[in-house]
């Protein structure tokens, strides 16, 4: 073998994948370039060039490599030579490669192109492209080709060799490590079997596979194009990442492709339908992602439509499609040959122990079965033990429970050698049989218990290998270590279904003491394995498992022998469900412990058990099977535990012995001790244990304690035990020693029992009759055990049975029945299924069924006459007893009973059946009424499956005549309705196809349709139980449109789809159908509206839900599924004929309710766009119903005559939703083929054909043009539909409109001129129609400004056109509509393009009343648009209640109630108002408008609507209880107004300066601000509407904030001038004059009422802006040249209005002399005092004060000396007052708030603060004050200061004592300050009163 690299140096490409397995070996992939720099050996060095740029380096296969040289360029002129032989072709074929020509007769070649091939030779093509000349021919690779029409694909490579071996030290010395990413597929064709070709075999399913595959074949090529045309297409406009992607979708496609060529024709059947499934499972993930839409495909694997698949079976597929979880990186490898075999490779995609029903389900699909019982069974194959023990060692391997801390299996041995290998190579497996989904969701561990075999002690063990050998005496099986694991945690997706999976990690401890040994699984278990330590000598266990489901037997045969001989190690338990016919004989025997005694040893003795078994004195050989070899035993040894007296075993042993030996069997126990001297062992003691009763039955499961006896020397005691009975132990005098053994038995078993009971019936033929009674009476009376019904259960069948066929037998028949239904009235569902299985597989018993019918009936009718307790469980059984009955009958070929006896006995029972169901369980005189309501409710539920097994013996009318009889006789409680419609499910399947059950059958199914199909609100369990019914049916019906019905009911194929459909079968089952039709459309309709509305549909009971398949979310897609299909199926005339008999009121029922369920059906898209099928479907059935009423609704519009101008409102109804149909249909998308991509059009066209829309077209013009002039009734509910067709003409940018007008453009825009011209015509007005054009142009411009202007434009445009194409009297009226559309346009564009938020308020409020005017105004006819001047009026209202400015939301409302008058005339419903009569709207309206000024405060404006309202209700409609309920709240307002405290708005005055978009320069408005909005948030609110403009809070700005703002705002808070003031300044109107002196005149006019006078109906508003004119910078009296200029605002609207802004319209200016400042200023305070007082009075429940009729308190005409001066108050002389928390004081309850009258008094007493009050005397009182003045009016100013401060003492008096009776004590000594401050100030101010 050569050492060194040969240098080669040149280029080449691999012809195969390489997937690498050493450390430095390079990956390949087919094609892929490499160079090659030498070679050795079989191996080439080299890199392989990446298309990054990359050039890793490594090792390949020389045989991997095609190398390019001067010879392979030659080799195409060799090709080309004459003397080549070319073999034809001739067909066309797909580029996969692309491949560059570097020959003069070589064809360069691109992915994707077509390509002619000629011929080919030599793997050359000859041939050229279809796109270009056939004179540019030239040769090409075959592999870079895919032929279309070959089976045998081009593109097969051949199969690559295997490497050669390397050893490790070349792959070391070789080259450096290399690594490089490798794709999944890759990967998988790693290891490729030998290419063979496929070939055709007479093999049926062979035959089915190769056609498949020429059609998958085909498929791929085509999904191969349409990729290509997508990565172009992605290359073309740049999307790299598309084109990527793409790629990398046909890279593995191909892959998969090689894949499927590479299987050879003997695992087609294997290997080719889950490589076929994950192909189809690419192109349809692919699919979706690039096309958009799924395509499903049938079972067959053809892409499903409604061609090939049913409707039911689509929606099934569709369901199934992309289930989450699916994942497409999921791939299997299918070339691993030798590894799996031929079983499937599973990949799970969770872990087991989460879902495993669902893994079951994954197992048993994948392998084609689904088995009877879910077992699994756990193979377990122990490869090696790698250890340093210097001797033999035994592994005894069981399966515990984690949950209970005990095994389940019993426990399988097998013995290594101290090499560590084991002593029996082939059977080093065995399998643990019969697991179920429970033991592994518990968590199962693999528990290893190993024992030495050899010494006593480790130490005294031999040394070497050789001395163990010859050691073989003395050996001993002695506890060593534990090993355990969790399945769970190795992970079960690791080795289910697989091959074996080896396994490393497992923990090997010894115990600390050697008495621990048994128990530390337990301990193990417990988490508590701290007593356990490394064992050394012990390195490593390895085993391989594998978890398959099946049975035993089905285990043993999937494997082709290779398990032949492996021993089972049996589960310590029955599986919940096994065979029936399956014999079990085991007897467990556990070995727990004991206890002995060591005699005169000094230590403990060594003990161990010698056990064997005995039968009539002779051993049973080979009877055990335990611990230290995997086959039975004629005696088992236990293990040696050193020096211990209660030695704890833990062992188990299974004892095989046959049946009729087992009633003589005992097992014998021989005790022994292990000398660490001897060789041999010592007897000490002996026990036994009988394993049967003295009745021979089988001993309990239970522990039992042995007693042990003396051993003598001659060991004679040991030879007289090996018999059980008196001769031989009877006799013999036995020793007791005293010490016992403790065992525990457990028999699993089919044929003997441990019942003393069943034991004697098992024997029955062997007792007498009598004792056959006296047995039977003790069965029926034990209580029932379902243990031993599923042991027993084909013993205890046979036995009864048998009874039953023997005729002499006859005295124990009716025991044998009692029996029968004492077993099955009490079955678990575990052992039905047992029961099941063995009348399907067991039963033989063909003369039973005349005895059990004839004792049914006896039992039946004798417990019906007594109402006893037999009755519940008769009926519990009843289902059973007929099988077992038809069952025998059946079998029965002699016919020892004729048919027609059989039927009568039946029958018999039926009738009694019937009078069970009709019983009335409400009446009192029947007895046991309980026995009779649970045995109806127990009948009513198994009806089902009885009737379904007597449908063997009936013919289908007798049949459908016993059903209908028992479902009518089911009485008509609530509670039977849905069982008795399970019923009719169950057997609807049956017999609605049996032509001679119809007849009495469909009368039945039509009644419970009609009384259970539509949801009720008491629930909708019928509902759902009906739909599923019907959607099985409707599933036969759809087959049974290309199907024949014979006689018998048996369909046979069609020659023709329609053949049958056509035919007077089909046509009869449709026919009987129909009257379904008004329920099915009606429920579905209900259940589309709970899809949007789940309220409208109650939730159905658990127990419904399951049944429906899932939690019902499907339903409402299930009904219109059904409804789909039952219109796609019906002939077209049957349907149109039969509405036409219906009665009128019926018929319009359902043509509304059908056409209300398409329009909602095709509005909230139930179907899932992607589900392309089903949505094309649905399309296409209502375009077909859509058809189908066009003659129906066109008769309907003709009945009332073309010159009519009214309709019914039913056929209005109707008339309408069909113009919304077809309008909606015209405009969906699903139809407009023309705006999807070229994959979803080519689809969807092929499923309609022609376009649907043009006969929708002509239906919708030729029923508009026969309304003539009833069009307008339409033009509300229409023009919504025609202009959304219209508005498809503007561009999808709305930025242009499109020339070509389409056809359902111009029919909808003829539609709408229509609408115009019939209006005028008839009425001579076009309010309708200009009213419901705004409203949708307002709905086009909400959607989009630009958009509803362009749609405006193109509108206009073409009225206009016609306009002018029209006479003159018909044009004038046109443009005076056009002229008035488009105002309003303008208007409510320019509303509507102010956004909905709080900051454009009053924009949108001027907006809207500017339209509100326009409205409002009369045209040339004197009427005024009264309903869309609502519509505003109700929008400003909901503006102005949106931002809560509830009184102008009042004042907006009353604007509509002015409008209306107390009339029966009826207004339109608009919003939330119903259609109504005009005082019921007038009426709701003035309640709203009360509530509005409620919510804001403005009591007496409510009030004034409680009276509009009570005058309605007392003289219009005398109305009392309403009259009481307005005079209520009435009454309770009025008390608001004097008790309850309200906050005014305040008041603003805000100016623009600068370049505004919505403002003048030098605007100046008043707003009216927020209920306590202070000015710091109302200022941020108007920044935030104008966040750039500079914000001032002056009066004026400065000239220098002018120049640097281009925007500038100044805003003042304003003040409401007393009426005083206006009244003076002769600013207030006549009116307001009046209104003043009326309420200032009255001196009992409460406080509350002048405030609100005050604060209402504001419109002129006062800034006071004060001017210092003293000539010193700080006068020393700052009052004194004080002048204060008032700046008076008017508006032209008082305040509050429709608005909250309003424009100045008029300012004056007045200037205030200081002593007027001055006295204005004590007369505010004077004010603010007794205000103050006042309250505080009112809420210490105090005498109030009353006012004169100058508006002053009686305060002030009390004279000075009249006034007492507070007293302070003493704890002593007063009640103690409860201080306040700062705030105010406690008198009684009521706190009182003294705080601010506090304040008042202090500001103004205080001489801190009161040197205004001296001030002010100063200035204007002293002579020298009045002289500055220099006024001619100074005395009368100087008169009226003296008067404000004369009245000011008076009012501060008054203040202290009323602040001195409420204040807390911690203010006393603050009140004794202002009182003496008080006395201060009142004594200099004399002064100035009486002076001048």
């Amino acid at each position: 073998m050569s050492r060194n690299w040969e240098p080669v140096n040149r280029k080449g490409i691999a012809k195969f994948d390489f997937v690498p397995n050493g450390e430095f070996q390079l990956a390949l992939t087919v094609c892929q370039k490499v160079k090659v720099e030498s070679k050795r050996d079989g191996w080439y060095k080299g890199t392989t060039l990446m298309p990054d740029g990359s050039e890793p380096r490594g090792i390949f296969p020389e045989s991997y490599i095609k190398l390019r040289n001067q010879e392979a360029r030659q080799s195409v002129v060799d090709v080309v030579s004459s003397k080549t032989k070319w073999k034809p072709i001739e067909k066309v074929g797909k580029v996969l490669y692309s491949f560059k020509a570097d020959g003069k007769f070589q064809l360069g070649l691109e992915p994707g192109q077509e390509v002619m091939v000629l011929c080919e030779s030599n793997g050359w093509y000859k041939g050229y492209l279809t796109s270009s000349d056939k004179k540019s021919k030239g040769f090409f690779p075959v592999t870079y080709v895919l032929l279309q029409s070959d089976s045998k694909s081009p593109t097969t490579r051949a199969a690559p060799p295997s490497p050669p071996r390397r050893t490790r030290k070349e792959e070391v010395g070789d080259t450096e490590k290399t690594s490089n990413r490798q794709s999944t597929f890759s990967e998988f064709s790693s290891r490729a079997s030998a290419h063979h070709s496929i070939k055709s075999t007479v093999d049926m399913a062979a035959m089915e596979n190769n056609m498949t595959l020429q059609a998958l074949l085909g498929e791929i090529d085509l999904c191969m194009g349409l990729w290509l045309d997508e990565a172009n297409d992605a290359l073309v406009d740049g999307r790299v990442t598309d084109y990527q992607r793409v790629q990398e979708r046909i890279t593995t496609l191909l892959e998969l492709r090689s894949q499927l060529m590479d299987i050879p024709p003997e695992d087609m059947a294997m290997d080719f339908p889950p490589l076929r499934r994950h192909i189809i499972q690419l192109i349809e993930k692919s699919r979706k992602m690039v096309v958009g839409f799924m395509v499903p495909r049938n079972d067959k694997g053809m892409l499903a439509d409604t061609s090939n698949t049913s409707v039911m079976d689509l929606l099934r597929l569709h369901h199934e499609m992309y289930q989450p979880g699916d994942d497409l990186a999921q791939h299997f490898s299918f070339r691993e040959r030798q590894r799996r075999r031929k079983s499937t490779v599973i990949e799970l995609k969770r872990s087991l122990h989460k879902n495993l029903h669902s893994v079951v389900e994954t197992i048993n699909s994948a392998l084609g079965r689904k088995p009877e019982i879910d077992l699994f069974q756990l193979v377990l194959e122990c490869s090696m033990v790698i250890t340093t023990i210097k001797e033999d060692f035994h592994l005894n391997f069981a399966l515990w429970n984690k949950k209970t801390k005990t095994p389940i299996t019993e426990e399988w041995s097998l013995t290594f050698s101290s090499l560590g290998m084991a002593r029996d190579v082939l059977k080093n497996k065995t399998i643990f049989s019969d697991l179920t989904i429970q033991d592994l969701e518990d968590d199962i561990y693999l528990v290893i218990k190993v024992y030495r075999h050899g010494a006593l002690l480790l130490d005294k063990a031999p040394t070497t290998l050789s001395a163990a050998a010859r050691s073989s005496d003395g050996k001993h099986r002695r506890p060593f270590f534990v090993s355990m694991a969790s399945l769970r945690d190795i992970g079960y997706e690791k080795f289910v279904e697989k091959e074996f999976t080896p396994h490393r990690e497992f923990q090997i401890r010894a115990p600390a003491q050697e008495a621990m040994f048994s128990s530390m699984p337990r301990r193990w278990l417990d988490g508590k394995i701290m007593g356990g330590k490394p064992v050394l000598e012990a390195k490593q266990v390895v085993i391989n498992l594998c978890l398959r489901n099946g049975t035993v037997e089905q285990t043993l045969k999937r494997n082709d022998g290779e398990l032949e001989g492996v021993v089972v190690s049996r589960k310590l338990y029955f599986p919940p469900v096994f065979n029936p016919d399956e014999e079990r004989n085991d007897l467990f025997l556990w070995i727990t412990t004991g206890k002995f005694d060591q005699g005169n040893k000094k230590s403990p003795i060594n003990c161990f058990l010698s056990v064997k078994v005995f039968a009539d004195g002779k051993q049973i050989p080979r009877a055990i099977k335990g611990c230290g070899n995997p086959d039975p035993q004629d005696e088992y040894m236990t293990s040696v535990y050193y020096h211990s007296n209660s030695p704890p075993w833990d062992e188990i042993l299974s004892l095989k012995i046959e049946p009729n030996l087992l009633d003589k069997a005992h097992v014998q126990f021989v005790v022994y001790h292990a000398s660490t001297n001897r060789k041999s062992a010592t007897p000490l003691s002996f026990g036994w244990l009988d394993l049967t009763t003295e009745r021979k039955a089988v001993i309990q499961d239970k522990e039992h304690t042995i007693r042990t006896y003396k051993i003598s020397s001659n060991l004679k005691e040991l030879r007289m035990c090996k018999y059980k009975h008196i001769g031989g132990r009877k006799n013999l005098k036995l020793r007791g020693k005293g010490e016992e053994i403790r065992v525990r038995t457990k028999l699993l078993s089919t044929i003997k029992t441990q019942s003393d009971v069943l034991l004697p019936l098992l024997n029955w033929s062997e007792i007498s009759q009598q004792q056959i009674q006296h047995y039977l009476k003790q069965f029926v009376n034990t209580p029932y055990s379902s243990e031993q019904t599923k042991r027993y259960v084909k013993v205890v069948m046979d036995l009864l049975f048998s009874m039953l066929q023997k005729k002499s037998y006859s005295s124990v028949h009716e025991l044998a029945l009692k029996a029968l239904i004492h077993i099955f009235s009490n079955m678990l569902k575990e052992e039905q299924s047992m029961l099941k299985m063995y009348m399907d597989n067991v039963f033989k018993f063909h003369e039973v069924h005349t005895a059990l019918l004839s004792l049914s009936t006896s039992f039946l009718k004798t417990e019906l006459r007594e109402s006893g307790k037999g009755l519940v469980s008769f009926t519990k059984s009843f289902h059973w007893l007929m099988d077992f009955t038809v069952r025998s009958f059946n079998l029965d070929s002699a016919k020892t009973v004729s048919l027609a006896e059989f039927k009568r006995g039946v029958e018999a029972i039926l009738d009694l059946v019937k009078e069970l169901l009709s019983r009335n369980v409400q009446d009192k005189k029947i007895k046991n009424n309980s026995n009779v309501a649970a045995g109806q409710a127990c009948m009513i539920r198994i009806l089902p499956v009885v009737m379904f097994s007597l449908g063997q013996v009936f013919s289908g009318n007798e049949h459908a005549t016993n059903v209908v009889g028992l479902v009518r006789a089911i009485s008509d409680e609530k509670s039977n309705d849905v069982p008795r419609l399970n019923l009719v499910r169950v057997l609807s399947e049956d017999m609605a196809f049996r032509r001679d059950a119809q007849e009495a059958f469909f009368p039945l199914l039509l009644d419970n349709f009609k009384n259970h199909m539509v949801p009720s609100e008491h629930g909708s369990d019928e509902c759902f139980v009906t739909m599923q019914i019907f959607k099985k049916l409707i599933k036969f019906i759809e087959q049974s449109s290309s199907q024949e019905i014979d006689e018998k009911g048996d369909t046979k194929n069609s020659k023709n789809l329609y053949e049958l459909r056509n035919s007077s079968d089909a046509a009869d089952i449709l026919r009987r159908f129909l009257p379904m039709l008004p329920e099915l459309v009606h429920t579905s309709l209900i259940l589309l509206k709970a899809k949007e509305n789940p309220a409208l549909l109650p939730k159905p009971s658990q127990a419904i839900t399951r049944l429906s398949g899932g939690n019902g979310q499907h339903l409402s897609m299930d009904a219109i599924v059904c409804t789909v299909t039952f219109f796609k199926i019906l002939p077209e005339g049957t349907i149109t004929s039969w509405v036409q008999g219906l009665k009128t009121n019926v018929q319009f029922d359902l043509l509304r309710r059908l056409l209300e369920l398409w329009l909602l059906a095709l509005r909230i898209n139930i179907f899932s766009e992607v589900w392309v099928i089903f949505v094309t479907l649905q399309i296409q059935v209502i375009c077909k119903v859509h058809a189908l009423l066009t003659p129906l609704i066109s008769r309907m519009a003709a009945a009332e005559g073309s010159n009519s101008l009214t309709l019914g409102a039913s056929e209005t109804q109707v008339i309408e939703l069909y113009f919304k149909l077809g309008i909606e249909l015209l405009s969906h998308q699903d139809l407009k083929v023309e705006d999807m991509n070229k994959k979803r059009r080519r689809l969807v066209q092929r499923q309609l054909g022609e376009d649907l829309r043009e006969g929708v077209r002509k239906s919708l013009t030729a029923l508009w043009k026969s309304l003539g002039d009833r069009r307008p009734i339409f033009t509300r509910e229409l023009l919504p539909g025609l202009f959304g067709i219209i508005a498809t003409r503007l561009s999808s940018d709305g930025k242009g409109i499109e020339e070509k007008v389409g056809a359902s453009q111009k029919m909808c825009m003829d539609m709408y001129y229509s609408m115009i011209t019939t209006e005028y015509r008839v009425s001579k007005k076009l309010n309708k129609v200009e009213r419901y054009t705004i409203d949708n142009l307002s709905q086009i411009i909400h959607e989009s400004q630009g958009r509803g202007d362009l749609f405006f434009e193109m509108i206009e445009k073409d009225l206009q056109e016609r306009f002018d194409a029209d006479p003159p009297n018909q044009k004038e009226p046109g443009e005076v509509f056009l002229k008035s559309v488009s105002h309003l346009f303008g208007l409510m564009s320019s509303l509507l393009k102010f956004p909905t938020t709080a900051i454009y308020e009053d924009e949108r409020t001027s907006m809207a009343l500017a339209l509100m005017e326009y409205l409002s105004k009369k045209d040339e006819r004197g009427n005024i648009r009264r309903e869309m001047y609502f519509r505003y009026v109700q929008y400003l209202v909901d503006l102005h209640a949106e931002l809560k400015n509830y009184q102008e939301a009042g004042i907006v409302q009353l604007l509509e109630v002015d409008m209306l008058r107390w009339s029966e005339d009826i207004v339109e419903a608009r919003g939330d108002f119903p259609r109504e009569a005009e005082r019921d709207r007038k009426e709701r309206l003035y309640q709203n408008a009360n509530s509005f000024f409620t919510s804001g405060q403005d009591w007496e404006r409510a009030i004034a609507m409680c009276e509009k309202l009570e005058k309605y209700y007392r003289h219009d409609v005398c109305d009392y209880h309403r009259l009481a309920d307005v005079l209520k709240q009435e009454a309770q307002l009025f008390s608001k107004i004097v008790d309850s405290p309200r906050f005014f708005s305040s008041y603003y005055r805000v100016l623009f300066k600068g370049d505004f978009a919505d403002e003048d320069d030098g605007s100046e408005y008043v707003y009216r601000g927020g209920r306590m909005e202070k000015v710091m948030n109302f200022s941020q609110r108007i920044k935030r509407k104008y966040p750039s403009a500079k914000m001032i809070m002056r009066w004026d700005p400065k000239p220098k904030e002018l120049e640097e703002s281009k925007q500038l705002i100044a805003i003042v808070t304003l003040k409401l001038p007393s009426w005083d003031v206006i009244v003076d300044k002769r600013l207030a109107s006549a009116e307001e004059v009046k209104a003043y002196a009326k309420l200032s005149g009255n001196p009992r006019v409460k406080e509350q009422v002048l405030e609100y006078f005050h604060n209402n109906r504001r419109s002129v508003f006062l800034y006071e802006k004060p001017e210092q004119k003293a000539k010193e910078k700080k006068p020393a009296n700052e009052f004194k040249d004080l002048w204060v200029r008032q700046h008076f605002l008017s508006v032209d609207t008082p305040f509050p209005t429709v608005r909250r802004r309003i424009k100045v319209c008029s300012r004056r200016e007045f200037m205030l002399t200081p002593i007027e400042n001055a006295t204005a200023i004590v007369l505010e305070k004077n004010t603010q005092i007794k205000k103050e007082i006042e309250q505080v009075r009112r809420a210490a429940n105090l005498q109030p004060v009353a006012n004169n009729r100058n508006g002053s308190t009686e305060i002030q005409n009390r004279s000075e000396n009249h006034l007492v001066v507070p007293t302070l108050r003493t704890p002593a002389a007063t009640p103690r007052l409860t201080s306040g928390t700062g705030s105010g004081s406690s008198i009684g309850e009521e706190k009182v708030q003294v705080n601010r009258l506090l304040s008042l008094l202090q500001g103004t007493i205080d001489a801190a603060v009161n040197g205004g009050t001296k001030l002010f005397c100063e200035a204007f009182l002293s002579a020298e004050g009045r002289s500055a003045q220099g006024d001619e009016k100074v005395s009368e100013r100087v008169e009226i200061m003296q008067k404000m401060l004369k009245e000011q003492v008076v009012v501060l008096k008054a203040g202290l004592a009323l602040f001195g009776r409420v204040c807390p004590e911690e203010y006393f000594p603050l009140l004794k300050h202002l009182m003496t401050t008080y006395d201060r100030m009142s004594k200099s101010m004399e002064k100035y009163y009486n002076s001048g």
